[in-house]
C-alpha cells in the first residue's frame, strides 16, 4: 500500500505539473526552441472578423519567442506560432527543446476561447517519459474578450478527463479548470523584446479533479494566481505566477524575447 501511496503521490504532482504546462501557467524545461515553418503564400495572412483581437494579433504564420525562469523545472524557452487560421478559430502551435505542443482555440462573437489543453480535441502531452491524454469538453466563457477595460472581470472553465502514464503506471484524471480574469488597467513593461504600454490581466486558476490509481480515488484542489500582461497589436508579452507544487513553492516569470507579426 506505501508503494502504490508514494506512485500516487508522484502521480498527482506530475499531473497538476502537465496540466499547468498545457494552461500556459507553466512550462516544461529546454533551453533552445526548434524553428517551425512559416505559413505559405497562398495562405491568408489578415485577420478579420472573429478572430480579430487588438491584444492578440491572429495572423498566420506570427511568432513569439518567450523564456521563463523561477519554475519547478527550472529554466526554458518555447516558441509560439500561429499554423492555422480559420473564419471561427485558429491553431496556435508551442514548440518547446524536446516537445511540441499544438492547442486549439475558438474565435467566438464575444472573443477567443482555448478549446484544448494541447494536442487537438483529444490533447497529447509527451515529456520526460510521460504521457498524458486529455478530452476536454463543456468549454464556458472566453480567455480574452474582444474589448478589455480597467475592471472588467469574466470567467473562463472547461472539463477535462484523460489518462496518464508513467514509467509503465497508469492513472486517470478528471475535473474543472476554471479561471477568473480581472482586468486592472494599463502599465509600462520592459522585457527583452522591448517596453511595451500593456493591459495587466490578472487570473485566478482553480483545479479541481480526482485522479484514480490502482483502484485508489482522491480528490486534488490546486489554486495558483497569474498576472499577465498584453501589449495592443503584439500579444502576450509577460506572466507571473506563484504557488507550490509537490511541496515546492514557485515563483515563476515569463517573458517575451522577440517577435514576428506578418
Amino acid at each position: 500500500m506505501k508503494h502504490h501511496l508514494t506512485k500516487f503521490a508522484t502521480l498527482i504532482g506530475l499531473t497538476l505539473m502537465l496540466i499547468l504546462q498545457a494552461c500556459n501557467l507553466s512550462t516544461p524545461g529546454g533551453e533552445t526552441p526548434v524553428p517551425i515553418p512559416t505559413a505559405t503564400t497562398t495562405q491568408v495572412q489578415e485577420t478579420q472578423g472573429l478572430c480579430a483581437n487588438p491584444l492578440f494579433p491572429v495572423k498566420l504564420g506570427a511568432t513569439w519567442t518567450y523564456s521563463g525562469t523561477g519554475s519547478t523545472a527550472g529554466d526554458y524557452s518555447f516558441t509560439d506560432t500561429i499554423t492555422d487560421v480559420r473564419e471561427d478559430g485558429f491553431t496556435l502551435t508551442s514548440q518547446f527543446d524536446d516537445l511540441t505542443r499544438t492547442q486549439e482555440w475558438a474565435c467566438k462573437p464575444e472573443g477567443l476561447a482555448a478549446l484544448t489543453f494541447g494536442g487537438g480535441a483529444a490533447g497529447g502531452i509527451f515529456a520526460n517519459g510521460i504521457q498524458m491524454d486529455l478530452n476536454t469538453s463543456n468549454v464556458q466563457g472566453v480567455n480574452l474578450p474582444k474589448t478589455v477595460n480597467a475592471g472588467d472581470q469574466w470567467p473562463y472553465s472547461l472539463d477535462f478527463e484523460g489518462d496518464m502514464q508513467l514509467s509503465g503506471t497508469q492513472a486517470n484524471a478528471q475535473g474543472t479548470a476554471t479561471f477568473t480574469f480581472t482586468a486592472i488597467g494599463q502599465e509600462s513593461v520592459t522585457v527583452p523584446a522591448g517596453t511595451f504600454d500593456a493591459m495587466k490581466i490578472h487570473a485566478d486558476m482553480v483545479l479541481d479533479m480526482q485522479l484514480s490509481l490502482s483502484g485508489i480515488t482522491t480528490p486534488v484542489t490546486f489554486a495558483s494566481p497569474t498576472d499577465l500582461w498584453f501589449a495592443s497589436g503584439v500579444g502576450w508579452v509577460k506572466a507571473t505566477s506563484t504557488g507550490e507544487l509537490m511541496g515546492s513553492s514557485f515563483n515563476e516569470t515569463i517573458e517575451l524575447q522577440s517577435y514576428n507579426i506578418p
